[in-house]
């Protein structure tokens, strides 16, 4: 006997689970695992490196702390981004949503933890590149690295020593190693 599962919408999970530990993956609810003390400081180091930049270049904003993203409708897929840049020229005129962002982030970051798996981790970001995110930097603390991916092209890896840059962040540049220091 078949059962039949229903897929839940991103607004039917905005209701039932506003700040639960998990994310909506077409229709399901999947539990995750809340990231530990050095995840956070990572993700600090990338939004203060970032954030400084986009301020002094009144270039958007810089969002953290697993804000959620609206990647994909019917089934409606949240994901909350470790961190994420909008230019200005995006952002909406009334600014950010009170609830989760459906428009494409310019810039995906997401900080590995010990527990995430790589299939998980190129799974999503594959889903940011398709809903027209321009760069997504996967910052890896055990290889002191960027991997960089955009649509259409190669990866490519930045590690401590070298300098981070981007096009989609004009002027921005930086050692990745200032977002492994303490």
């Amino acid at each position: 006997m078949a059962t039949e599962t229903t897929l839940m919408t991103a607004e039917e999970y905005a209701k039932l689970h506003p700040d639960s530990d998990s994310e909506l993956v077409r229709g399901v609810v999947i539990e995750t695992v809340r990231p530990g003390g050095r995840h956070g400081e990572v993700c600090s180091n990338v939004v203060i490196e970032v954030g400084v930049w986009a301020r002094a270049n009144q270039a958007g904003t810089v969002v953290c702390n697993d804000s959620g993203v609206i990647t994909e409708r019917n089934p409606d897929t949240v994901r909350g981004l470790d961190a994420y840049f909008i230019s200005t020229d995006r952002i909406p005129d009334e600014g950010l949503p009170e609830g989760w962002l459906e428009i494409p982030p310019d810039l995906c970051v997401e900080v590995l933890s010990p527990n995430d798996r790589w299939n998980d981790v190129l799974a999503k970001t594959s889903e940011y590149l398709t809903m027209g995110v321009r760069e997504v930097w996967i910052v890896d603390p055990e290889e002191a690295g960027v991997h960089i991916y955009v649509a259409d092209a190669p990866p490519r890896d930045v590690r401590s020593g070298a300098t981070l840059s981007s096009p989609i962040l004009p002027g921005f540049a930086s050692d990745p190693k200032a977002f492994f220091e303490a």
